[in-house]
Formats: C-alpha cells, sequence, structure tokens
C-alpha cells in the first residue's frame, strides 16, 4: 500500500514554512508540474463573516497570510488561472456573505497582483451529483476544476468533532443542499464523507496557525498554535489533524465511514508523517457545548439561577445558519433574565424535535422546526420565530412581542466579551486577516 505524506511544520510567523510544508509532503512536486492554463481552486475555510458585531477571526476562517503564500508559490510556478471560492453563510442583518468576507481578508489584492478571480458559490452554476441514495448540488466550477488546494482551519466542531478537509468542501453545496445535509434520516457525517469523495483534493494545507475550540464560529475559543499540516491526501491529512486536536480517527464518524467504503485503515498504518513530530503539536480542544443534565438549557442557566424555561440542547438537523443565530436567540434570552423565573416556556430548534407539550408557549425557530410541528395538538401557543434563517430583527421583536424584553445591547456585549479574549495578547495578530 502506497504510503501518503503528511508534513507538520512549525508556522512561527516564518511565511518560507509554509512552502516549506507544501515541499514536504510533495505538494509543491504537483504544483510545479501544472500548466499555465490549468484550472486551480483554492477553497479556504470563510464560514461566517460580520460587518456588525466584534468580530475576531482566530481560527474562525482561514488567515490571509496562508491564502496569500499559496497564491505566490503557484504563480512562481506559472500558474495564470487561479480562484479562490467559497459559499458563506449569507445573512444580511448579521453583515455576513462572501463577498464582505472577500473584501474584508484583502482578497480583492490578489485579483489585482496576480489575476486571481474570485468566486461567490451562493451565485455559482451548480450540477446536480448523483450519490445513489441522494442528490446534492455542486458548484459546477468546483467540479470541472484541474486541481483544488484545500485550505481548511484546524478547529473543532460542535456537531462533527472536527472541522478539516471534509468539512471544509461543504462549501461548494448550494444553499438547498448545505440544508438537506442537515436531515433527520441521514447522519451529517455521511455526508461529509461522500461529497468528499466528488471533491477530493490535490493539495489539502490544514491552516493551524489558529486552532478554534467549540467551532465552528466566532463563539468558540481560539489558540494560537502555529501548526500546518499538508497532504496530497485529503483522508491521511484529516487523520493527522484529528490526531492533533486529540481525537483518534475512530472516533471521527466520517473518517470512519470513507475508511470503510474505500478500505484503509484508521491507524495511519498508510501514511508517513515528515517534519516536527506528533507529539510536539497535539493540543487537544473540547468540541461539544455543556448543557444542564434534564437539558433544559446551557449550563449557564443554573449558574445564573434561570428557571421556567425549556430550552433543549441544538442537534445535528439544525444547519449553519439557524445554529449561529440561534447563539444569539440564546444570548437575548439569557440577557433579558433580571430574577424572576420565565412563565414556563419552551425554545425549539431544528427539523425534528416535537414538542410534548406543558408550557405556555413554545417558541419554534426557524421555517424547519416550525413546520415539523405545524400540527402539534401539544402546544398550547406557538409564537413562531420565521426565516430561513431569521433575522436578528425577527428575533427580537418576536422576543418583546412575547414579554421578553430582548435588547440587541445584551448580545453586542457578548460579542464585545469574546473579541476581549484576545486583546492586548500579542500573539493574536489582526494582520494574519490582511494583506
Amino acid at each position: 500500500m502506497k504510503k501518503h505524506q503528511v508534513s507538520i511544520v512549525k508556522y512561527s510567523d516564518k511565511r518560507e514554512n509554509i512552502k516549506k510544508a507544501l515541499e514536504l509532503c510533495g505538494g509543491l512536486e504537483k504544483i510545479e508540474k501544472l500548466k499555465p492554463a490549468d484550472r486551480i481552486l483554492i477553497k479556504p475555510n470563510l464560514v461566517m463573516w460580520d460587518t456588525v458585531f466584534p468580530y475576531p477571526k482566530y481560527g474562525v476562517v482561514t488567515t490571509s497570510v496562508v491564502v496569500e503564500e499559496v497564491v505566490k508559490i503557484l504563480a512562481e510556478a506559472g500558474c495564470e488561472n487561479i480562484t479562490i471560492g467559497e459559499g458563506t453563510i449569507e445573512n444580511e442583518s448579521m453583515g455576513t456573505g462572501v463577498k464582505l468576507a472577500f473584501a474584508g481578508l484583502g482578497y480583492h489584492a490578489l485579483q489585482q497582483k496576480y489575476g486571481v478571480k474570485l468566486r461567490d458559490f451562493n451565485d455559482a452554476s451548480f450540477l446536480a451529483v448523483d450519490f445513489g441514495d441522494f442528490k446534492l448540488n455542486i458548484a459546477q466550477e468546483a467540479l470541472e476544476t484541474d486541481f483544488i488546494i484545500n485550505l481548511p482551519v484546524l478547529k473543532t466542531h460542535n456537531s462533527t468533532k472536527v472541522s478539516l478537509g471534509f468539512k471544509n468542501l461543504k462549501g461548494c453545496l448550494d444553499k438547498k443542499s448545505k440544508f438537506f445535509c442537515h436531515n433527520i434520516n441521514i447522519p451529517l457525517d455521511d455526508f461529509i464523507s461522500r461529497f468528499g469523495e466528488k471533491l477530493y483534493s490535490d493539495i489539502i494545507l490544514i491552516d493551524g496557525i489558529y486552532a478554534l475550540e467549540r467551532g465552528p464560529a466566532v463563539n468558540g475559543k481560539a489558540y494560537r498554535t502555529d501548526v500546518l499540516i499538508a497532504s496530497t491526501d485529503m483522508f491521511s491529512a484529516d487523520v493527522i489533524g484529528s490526531k492533533v486536536l486529540g481525537y483518534a480517527p475512530e472516533e471521527i464518524e466520517y473518517l470512519k465511514d470513507y475508511a470503510r467504503r474505500r478500505g484503509l485503515p484508521l491507524d495511519g498504518s498508510n501514511l508517513e508523517m515528515v517534519g516536527e513530530s506528533l507529539d510536539s503539536v497535539k493540543t487537544p480542544l473540547e468540541w461539544d457545548w455543556k448543557w444542564k443534565s434534564d437539558n433544559s438549557g446551557p449550563n449557564a442557566f443554573e449558574r445564573l439561577g434561570i428557571s421556567g424555561i425549556y430550552y433543549p440542547k441544538y442537534d445535528v438537523t439544525i444547519c449553519s445558519g439557524c445554529s449561529f443565530l440561534n447563539n444569539m436567540l440564546l444570548i437575548l434570552v439569557i440577557g433579558a433574565y433580571d430574577g424572576t423565573p420565565f412563565s414556563d416556556i419552551e425554545f425549539l430548534s431544528g427539523k425534528e424535535r416535537l414538542s410534548t407539550g406543558g408550557y405556555e408557549k413554545t417558541f419554534l425557530f426557524g421555517n424547519c422546526i416550525i413546520k415539523a410541528n405545524r400540527h402539534n395538538p401539544n402546544i398550547k401557543e406557538a409564537v413562531l420565530i420565521k426565516g430561513c434563517p431569521p433575522t436578528a430583527e425577527n428575533i427580537i421583536s418576536t422576543l418583546r412581542e412575547n414579554g421578553i424584553p430582548a435588547n440587541i445591547e445584551a448580545y453586542r456585549q457578548y460579542r464585545q466579551s469574546i473579541a476581549d479574549r484576545y486583546k492586548d495578547r500579542p500573539e493574536f495578530k489582526e494582520e494574519h486577516f490582511a494583506l
């Protein structure tokens, strides 16, 4: 069995180490064989953006440093047809979208200097790809490119435990297919392993300049880790990436599924690590958020003495757009608490949870959960927070109309507290996200 090389290199603000990571794993050799006209797609991880609230990017999005150096390496090899493509969450009320992310990260400088094309996959043409049990719509440009360079961030994930190369490719799906991946009957990890087969990366470079705990979004906690993991085999890179984050590959369901169908070992016997040792860069990070033992709310409810409310934990059927806004909803509810118990209310989200009744009001967050409970006889009064996902304005107005004095300043202060984690800490550098 051929052994794939996976390089582990320390970054330490030495840009040449990005090239070193590619060289050690054989990626540079592959790049040097490309022809000038070959179509190259760079897929960074730009899961969200924010122009409204304080937004520390550390561990959330791929650093511009890594993207710029990869483009420079390609240009030096004579490549002339380079595209950066992504399909970020879009929500106008939160100031998030692909074009905003491209601008905020300085990608237009790459456009001007190297002729790089910038593609918003939310506006792309898509092709329906048959996977046997289901179909997914994948950006045509991603399917028809000659060479994919996958640039995920080193992060854990609140649904899939880790978010690395395979998971990063979800940004190549259209909105409908992304929602479909958060399915009642098919596990999210199954989708991840399957579309990874259709978009298998030629080079994967995991950006671990920062790592994110309990990702994928800004409410996770970032660490400066200075780790670069590179390979010409996506499965091998994700195996090592998982180990760096403290997880055995057999704990990661999409890796297990992919290995089973491909007849691959999970023990790492089909790969060879070069560069730094695994132990020297290992950074175990938590992936899950803690909820009360009765599932009535996060541990913060108990700490703050909040009662009279049932706010069960999100499940894997909640999609990324609603998940991000669900966090805002939770913070607004906590911010509205004044020491008086809430009046027997519940909040449901996702696609499948059904109210069992016993509450004065049942808040249904998002169109999917509204549809699931449309004819539920157990609900005394349904309060619909409509949207796909809902807007911040709709969340606040609906809460206020139902006796919960939501104030956007509570969320702004929460987001500021996240940003303040990294304040006056020189290892967290905003310059890593600018050109």
